[in-house]
């Protein structure tokens, strides 16, 4: 009995429309072309060099959409509005969400939710996570904008904070 081998299909990347904040503040929305099932950190930890993005304009400007090409090192943080893309892959079992304040260079901060295993410490979870981290239901100060689940660029944090046993505010 033979077996027949058949050749497979390689699963072509699917355009989806992402939001990026560059490390000098500004904010660019457009398509990039992700993995299928490819969670948007996977994604970015997978970059280097310059990420084309189709249909783009930069945030408030009067800028026509286009095609840009966006080094990904400038990239600061990175979601996907319309939740087409996960942010991160499946949490490993065993895992919560930690609350966390994440303290950008240049002071603004994000406020979130962190997969860490119990007891894992916060500096591992970062190191672990490569050069991008997923936060979940993310907000952005001193705005208090809902920004959602959001990939973090870790070389642009300064302070990561571990907010789990810290009292809550309205404010927060």
């Amino acid at each position: 009995m033979s077996s027949i081998v058949r050749p497979t299909r390689a699963r072509q990347p699917v355009p989806r429309r992402l939001q990026l904040l560059l490390r000098d503040g500004t904010a660019i929305e457009g398509v990039v072309k992700v993995g299928p099932g490819q969670s948007l950190v996977a994604f970015l930890n997978s970059r280097s060099g310059w990420m084309n993005v189709m249909q783009a304009r930069r945030a408030k400007s009067d800028d026509a959409e286009g095609h840009l090409i966006v080094q990904v090192e400038q990239v600061v943080m990175a979601s996907a509005p319309d939740g087409r893309v996960q942010v991160t892959s499946t949490p490993v079992v065993g895992a919560s969400d930690r609350l966390v304040e994440l303290v950008l260079e240049g002071g603004r901060t994000v406020r979130g939710y962190l997969p860490a295993a119990p007891g894992q410490r916060l500096s591992d979870c970062v190191a672990v996570s490569g050069r991008y981290l997923g936060v979940s239901l993310a907000r952005l100060f001193p705005e208090g904008t809902d920004v959602g689940d959001v990939a973090i660029k870790t070389a642009a944090l300064a302070i990561v904070r571990d907010l789990s046993n810290a009292p809550q505010t309205d404010a927060e």
